[in-house]
């Protein structure tokens, strides 16, 4: 595992102009030739035959909002069918990412000698708090959250958890964490945790479990929030894994409450968002990756961010030994241990089969105006 450094900055904090939240799921417009444009639908629902998926009108969104989500859905994931969930392997040509990885492996010696250089203690002139980190409605909710720590992470966040997703050949999961926005509703994963890429579709029977643990005797401690909308880049539909996809692998949901009627962001906290011209800082790494402890358990990893020369527009950090199941994980600057919140800017995205590096899509203006779109939808 990478060390942890200490990071002491200050930021630009600019004011979010959120706008007014409608009262039902929206698609936001997008120009047919726009890689950076946002493309956006109803979260789909897999009928209970298990046939093609269906979505709700504006009036079924409301009821499935004030119930704390749709039966199907939230029956359909029992505890035996989340633990059987298997991770969504890595996205796009495993060819290229091989490729990618070797290309990377003869770079890395010059990487970590500019890296051991660089001022990683302070903040870039350019970078700007997009969004503040919001503490969950109940102090005492936050307890105890145990997992597997590395150096520099003692208490582990409840607001990273595991995303399911049904009928992917079977149930599979990834990695994700709830986004502080004025809605309260929003979660941040990888792209390719909500839509499967060029030539695919949207996922069905998406919801969020907030710090999941397959070890304890109540898996789910905060309920499951089912998806209402999923939100990702254009680039990623139309190329999905190849160097036009990666750099915009980032996917939003807006969520409906859980059992006890509760927004996610109320029930657990959320990071705050942070963007960025500059590609080096340091972070804490949370996800479920299914090469350790079979993804059953929270892991954590530290370290610096440096770019990827091989992919544009990616980061990566090198050391963490995160395999499937890790992508959607949030890269997360100036985690606090005390409040377990910081800010995201980063999710886990790619990586090799040896799992060397994981990589990331660079978090800029662009990934912004998908929060934007999330938190109104």
């Amino acid at each position: 595992m990478a060390t942890a450094v200490t990071l002491t900055a200050t930021v630009v904090s600019v004011p979010m102009a959120w706008g007014a939240t409608p009262t039902a799921p929206v698609t936001a417009p997008v120009s047919a030739t726009d890689d950076d444009g946002i493309v956006s639908t109803v979260a789909p629902v897999l009928k209970t035959n298990g046939s093609t998926a269906r979505t709700y009108s504006q009036q079924e969104a409301r009821r499935v909002d004030a119930q704390g989500g749709d039966p199907a859905v939230l029956d359909y994931w029992t505890p035996e069918r989340m633990a059987a969930a298997t991770s969504l392997d890595e996205a796009g040509d495993r060819a290229f990412v091989a490729e990618k990885a070797q290309t990377l492996a003869r770079t890395m010696v010059a990487d970590a000698s500019a890296a051991s250089k660089a001022p990683v203690g302070k903040a870039a002139a350019d970078d700007v708090v997009v969004t503040r980190p919001a503490a969950p409605a109940d102090a005492e909710a936050v307890g105890q959250a145990g997992g597997m720590q590395p150096l520099g992470v003692k208490r582990f966040p409840i607001s990273t958890g595991k995303l399911f997703i049904g009928g992917v050949n079977g149930d599979r999961y990834c990695s994700a964490s709830a986004l502080n926005t004025r809605s309260k509703r929003v979660v941040i994963t990888a792209g390719h945790c909500v839509h499967s890429g060029r030539g695919g579709s949207w996922y069905n029977n998406v919801v969020f479990v907030p710090k999941y643990n397959g070890y304890a005797s109540e898996p789910a401690p905060y309920g499951m929030f089912q998806a209402r909308t999923l939100h990702t880049f254009r680039a990623w539909t139309r190329y999905g894994g190849t160097t036009r996809g990666w750099g915009r692998d980032v996917g939003f949901l807006s969520t409906y409450t859980n059992a006890n009627n509760a927004r996610v962001v109320k029930a657990v906290g959320g990071n705050g968002l942070m963007i960025s011209k500059s590609f080096r800082f340091t972070a804490a790494i949370f996800g479920y990756p299914s090469n350790l402890d079979n993804g059953e358990v929270m892991w954590a990893c530290t370290g610096t961010v440096a770019k990827v020369k091989a992919v544009p527009h990616t980061s990566k950090i090198v050391g963490c030994n995160f395999g499937g199941g890790s992508s959607g994980g949030p890269w997360v600057w100036k985690y606090d241990g005390r409040t377990r919140l910081g800010y995201t800017r980063g999710v886990t995205s790619f990586g090799p089969s040896n799992n060397k590096f994981i990589g990331s899509p660079h978090f800029d203006v662009k990934v912004r105006s998908l929060a934007i779109v999330a938190n109104n939808a």
